[in-house]
């Protein structure tokens, strides 16, 4: 017990310093004392528990996104746990307040849980989780309300009243578990209760009204009918999602669910009864309230209301009428059937057969003969401090398993975002109630008998409902899909408590995949354009190698620095969700020093596409140290184009020469020549996958081929195309777009894109052509692709770029459009996501700038942005404002226009709040094309434009399907607008692409900001975090 009570306060201390006091989402406070006191519901005193005296327990009443933070004080003589039925605890099981994830609250102790409502609403529940003090009380009602920008899909009701119904027993909860524990079985029910009571509890209204009843099964045991006295019920809403509301004269709810109706009052001016009654059972308890209309002196009258005459076939052919309501809005302003959890393939099939057995003698429960063991640790705390021995993955049985009935711990593994299929076996001849805590899952199908794939035919995958507790009817079975899109350690339990004491439970561990990366950064010599010169290798390689990985993954890449100078890794169109600290700039981090070593921990959140890394400290990227970064899609979610026979990789590029005087690379040369106020030279030459001519790509004749095409120079400019062949267009940094065929695509520094290539020409060798745009010299780069058995070189001529410039450019830039119908990484389409109907806060012009600054390098040559030319501090900017230290940036400085005058230096920084939404208009007065790169987030290109940006421009937008990147072109004497959602917290960089221009000041940050210091918005520094300039002191 003492390793138990050491891990307790580990947590609390953990917890205390993720979470603060100062949040953008409402606080609500709630402080619970949990007392025994005697109570006589059946008429008959006996022990319950009671909170702050109450009983049932007060109501949790919250709005969406509210953080609910409730402090509980222990005054019994035993461990406790309270648990929030239904509520999702989104990434922080550490809430959850089951055995699995938390240590119980000693005796004569208090804790806080922290949690927040996250994207719910509903009706919902709480309850004592620990041994069968749920059977003492404790319980009480949960109700997440929506927040006020959101529609209801029904007319504002009067008013809303909490049920809670359930059984109760006369024998103390302890008597009963002894039972338990001596090998008994449990016995029935005393009687029910509505809102603690049998008989009194009294629900008045006006009548004409219409009013919402939230009604939850807080029982242990029994399934339970409720109907009202010469009314009908208009289901509304269950366990969070809206559902098609149908009229029912009486409603089946089985243990541990929730729902809500809309009752209106039509009748005359009297008293009717409230009727709850169990449900198969031989016989049958009831309980009364009573519903009273305002001014009635009449009380109700006899005969009560009778509920269903059949049994199981009636309450499974009304469970089939429950359906999601597509079109109605739920925690977020989007239509529930935006999600089309019907189109997703699925990854996993467990089915769980409950079983009953003895083990050593006594009456246990269990799943596939498995009766589940809490282990004196927690699962989330050994699991998260790396502690052996207290669980095993390999051990889970995902089929029901003959033999005798073992104890066991099972906890079934599962990737985060895993579509689960989970069949419920139930051979019994009791109805049983199944939870899953953290997540909702979709009930698509009832069955009698045993379950066999083929009924996967009569799935609803349209509109089923969407809960997290379902009923298994007797000798049936019960199939439902989940998105395990919540990670963390999640309890699986049977509602019906006596059979979860005695083992039928088991955990569900959603987590991310880790991939480890170990790169060795150290010069060599190569000779890309024939010359031999120094570069930068990552493991030996130049460039460096491909990073791949799935959407979600979580990245370790561990950097030796074996340079003699400070070095860093930038992730050129990765988001890095919440994690700015990992983004490898130097507004971001400190570099890593010479003949050192620093790991990166990042996950591709909800990302996929083509991408890039380099170095983004001085001007190393000339140098290389660059390579491909790809984030590919989980299995579960559908390509909208048939998945290709392979993947090719193209990362092209400019390249400059050293010259003799000239013999530590590239970068040097170039910054020595910027250092001392030289212009940029012109590229020597083109690069693909490092050479400039050889690379070879190799398929079968008539299969498709997907092209991951990167920039990855630092200054041109690129036109792609391959001889004989046509591109279609498909993924522009993670965007799926609308498929146009081209001839050739224009791909700007910084910019990647990926295309179909279909070999269906003759079978012999092809020229891939690249060749820069917008320069009086054309530099040329090929590749070969190959159709294998190919005995025919190519030949020329190659392939002729555009022989048109900006015009042609910006025409085709224009015709790249969001595919609104396809998904990214996330199933629901990516049109669900209407920007254009969305308010903007905020409007930014950045004119690039070009001039040198008086008394400063009179011969040195600065580029800015409205005229502030970026200095870097010696202290990162966001280590700064993590520790407060003054004088390294200031907010109030930032130009948001244009600004006439000379070129000044400055450290600019925006501050901006989380979830502004922001008009950015790149405005470029030179005769040069430029681009620009935003870390951290990707934006919609509404507009390309001549001359000057105006206001009046905004007609002009394409608020529908504009692509969404992270890296735009911005033609010469032209403008580009961009909107961006800033839902990322963090510091980020906002740079020219083109490097020179970048090393020499042309780059801001934003901050994006808000006041909660919460794990929930932002992740915590890292406890490898580099530390330099003022924080180093």
């Amino acid at each position: 017990m003492g390793r138990i009570i050491f891990l307790y306060f580990v947590g609390i201390l953990a917890l205390s310093s993720i979470f603060g006091v100062h949040a953008e989402s409402p606080y609500r406070y709630y402080d619970w004392e949990v007392t025994y006191g005697t109570i006589s519901p059946l008429g008959v005193p006996q022990r319950g528990i009671l909170i702050n005296g109450q009983f049932p327990g007060p109501t949790v009443e919250c709005d969406t996104n509210d953080n609910v933070i409730i402090s509980i004080r222990n005054s019994l003589d035993e461990p406790f746990l309270m648990t929030w039925n239904g509520v999702w605890q989104r990434k922080v099981s550490w809430q959850d307040g089951v055995l699995g994830t938390n240590c119980p609250i000693p005796p004569h102790s208090n804790w806080t849980y922290t949690m927040q409502a996250k994207d719910q609403i509903g009706t919902y529940m709480y309850f004592p989780s620990t041994e069968l003090h749920r059977l003492a009380g404790g319980f009480g009602a949960f109700t997440i309300n929506k927040r006020s920008v959101i529609a209801l899909p029904y007319a504002e009701p009067t008013a809303a009243f909490s049920l809670l119904v359930g059984d109760w027993y006369k024998t103390d909860h302890k008597e009963l578990q002894k039972k338990l524990d001596n090998g008994e079985s449990m016995p029935m029910p005393d009687g029910l209760l509505i809102n603690g009571d049998p008989s009194n509890t009294v629900f008045s209204g006006e009548a004409g009204k219409t009013y919402l009843f939230r009604v939850a099964n807080v029982g242990t045991m029994s399934s339970i009918n409720i109907r009202i006295q010469g009314h009908m019920m208009k289901l509304v809403e269950i366990e969070g999602s809206h559902v098609l509301q149908e009229i029912y004269e009486s409603l089946d709810l089985h243990p541990g669910q929730s729902l809500a109706f809309l009752v209106t009052l039509h009748g005359s001016a009297k008293d009717y009864y409230i009727v709850a009654s169990t449900r198969f059972d031989r016989t049958s308890i009831d309980a009364t309230a009573i519903l009273h209309y305002n001014g009635s002196d009449i009380g109700p009258s006899h005969p009560l209301p009778v509920g269903p005459t059949y049994q199981v076939h009636w309450s499974m052919k009304q469970a089939r009428t429950f359906r999601w309501n597509l079109t109605a809005n739920a925690a977020r302003p989007n239509p529930q059937g935006s999600y089309r959890y019907g189109g997703i393939q699925i990854t996993k099939t467990i089915v769980l057969e409950n079983s009953v057995g003895e083990v050593n003698g006594k009456l246990r429960y269990g799943v596939n003969n498995v009766s589940y063991v809490n282990p004196d640790t927690p699962m989330k705390l050994a699991d998260y401090y790396g502690i052996p021995g207290v669980f095993d993955l390999n051990t889970s049985r995902d089929q029901p398993t003959p033999g005798p009935m073992i104890s066991g711990t099972t906890v079934y593994g599962t990737q985060l975002h895993d579509f689960a299929e989970i069949i419920f076996q139930n051979n019994e001849t009791d109805t049983q109630s199944w939870h899953l805590d953290g997540h909702n899952f979709f009930v698509v199908a009832f069955g009698a008998g045993t379950w066999s794939p083929d009924v996967r035919r009569k799935y609803n995958m349209v509109d089923a409902v969407w809960r997290s507790t379902v009923q298994v009817y007797r000798n049936s079975w019960t199939a439902i899909l989940v998105s395990l899109d919540n990670k963390g350690m999640w309890n699986l339990r049977s509602a019906i408590w006596h059979r979860q004491y005695l083992g039928q439970e088991v955990y569900i561990r959603a987590d991310s995949p880790d991939k480890y990366f170990d790169w060795n950064v150290t010069y060599g010599i190569r000779s890309p354009l024939g010359v031999r010169e120094r570069v930068i290798l990552i493991n030996g390689k130049f460039p460096g190698p491909t990073l791949d990985c799935d959407t979600n993954d979580n990245l370790y890449l561990t950097i030796h620095n074996n340079l003699a100078e400070p070095f860093l890794i930038t992730w050129n169109g990765v988001w890095q969700r919440k994690n700015s600290w990992e983004d490898g700039v130097l507004g971001t981090n400190c570099p890593i020093p010479p003949r050192s070593s620093w790991t990166y921990r990042m996950q591709a959140k909800d990302q996929i596409g083509s991408y890039m890394y380099f170095p983004s400290t001085a001007m190393h990227r000339a140098d290389g140290g660059y390579g491909a970064f790809n984030i590919h899609r989980r299995p579960v979610i559908a390509l909208p184009y048939p998945v290709p026979a392979k993947e090719f990789t193209l990362l092209v590029g400019d390249w400059f020469h050293t010259g003799p005087q000239f013999t530590n690379g590239v970068a040097n040369m170039l910054k020595y020549k910027l250092d001392n106020g030289y212009g940029m030279p012109t590229p020597d030459g083109l690069l693909i996958n490092g050479v400039p001519t050889g690379t070879i790509f190799t398929g079968k004749a008539r299969k498709t081929y997907l092209l991951r095409v990167s920039n990855v120079g630092i200054t041109a400019s690129i036109n792609i195309r391959i001889q004989g062949h046509t591109m279609k267009l498909v993924e522009v940094e993670g965007s799926h777009v609308l498929q146009e065929i081209y001839e050739s695509l224009d791909v700007h520094p910084g910019q990647s894109m990926s295309v179909l290539v279909t070999l269906s020409g003759a079978i012999k060798d092809y020229y891939i052509v690249t060749s820069t745009r917008f320069m009086k010299k054309t530099r040329t780069a090929t590749a070969i692709l190959r159709y294998k058995n190919s005995k025919v070189s190519a030949s020329g001529p190659l392939p002729v770029g555009p022989t048109y410039q900006v015009h042609w450019s910006m025409k085709q830039a224009r015709t790249f459009r969001w595919n609104l119908t396809a998904n990214a990484a996330r199933p629901n389409p990516q049109g669900a996501y209407r920007y254009g109907g969305i308010e903007i806060t905020k409007t930014i012009i950045l004119g690039n700038s070009a001039g040198k600054i008086n008394g400063i390098g009179l011969n040195k040559m600065y580029y800015g942005v409205n005229n502030v030319s970026y200095v870097n501090p010696s202290t990162p900017l966001k280590l700064a404002d993590h520790y407060n230290i003054p004088g390294v940036f200031n907010l109030k400085t930032s130009r948001d226009k244009p600004t006439p005058g000379p070129m000044v230096l400055g450290t600019t920084v925006y501050d901006l709040a989380l979830h502004d939404y922001v008009e950015i208009i790149f405005q470029n007065n030179e005769d040069t094309t430029q681009s620009w790169h935003l870390d951290g987030h990707n934006f919609f290109v509404v507009a390309f434009g001549a001359d000057e940006w105006n206001p009046n421009m905004r007609r002009k937008y394409n608020l529908v399907d504009a692509v969404w990147r992270s890296t735009i072109q911005v033609y010469p004497n032209s403008w580009t607008a961009v909107l961006a959602s800033l839902d990322n917290k963090g510091m980020w960089n906002l740079r020219s692409a083109i490097w020179h221009r970048q090393y020499l000041g042309q780059q801001a940050y934003f901050r994006v900001w808000n006041n909660e210091y919460s794990v929930r918005t932002e992740n915590l520094i890292p406890s490898n975090v580099l530390k330099c300039g003022k924080v180093a002191k």
